[in-house]
């Protein structure tokens, strides 16, 4: 659970970063026609970091496993519900809806500080 949030959590934020760079770049969203397989190309570089860091994002994740016990514990007596319903829905919470919202907030802004809409104007 906590290496899935580690995880998604330096994606969202190497993907709003190469979103950036992409923009600023080229003045286009990587939405823009014929643009993806080019924003593609910045994010490779994004990619490979992620792998190379991945021994310090399962350091980090064992560093946060005890705060996703806490909040398990928390959904367990606050719901009264199983530990299994309560790992669900912290799933749920934390790696789902924590991502798309990370990943909204970090593209928005990504695409406001490039000065370069996220969704082109149509032709």
């Amino acid at each position: 659970l906590s290496y899935g949030w580690v995880s998604n959590v330096s994606y969202s934020v190497t993907v709003s970063l190469a979103w950036f760079i992409f923009s600023k770049r080229s003045g286009l969203s990587p939405l823009a026609p014929g643009q993806w397989k080019n924003f593609l190309a910045v994010y490779a570089g994004f990619f490979v970091f992620n792998n190379i860091v991945r021994p310090l994002r399962f350091a980090l994740s064992v560093g946060v496993s005890s705060q996703f016990d806490k909040v398990i514990t928390f959904i367990q007596e606050k719901f009264t519900v199983s530990k299994g319903v309560a790992i669900g829905l912290t799933v749920f919470l934390a790696n789902i809806v924590g991502t798309i919202a990370l990943m909204c907030a970090g593209i928005s802004l990504a695409a406001l500080a490039a000065g370069v809409p996220v969704f082109p104007p149509k032709p």
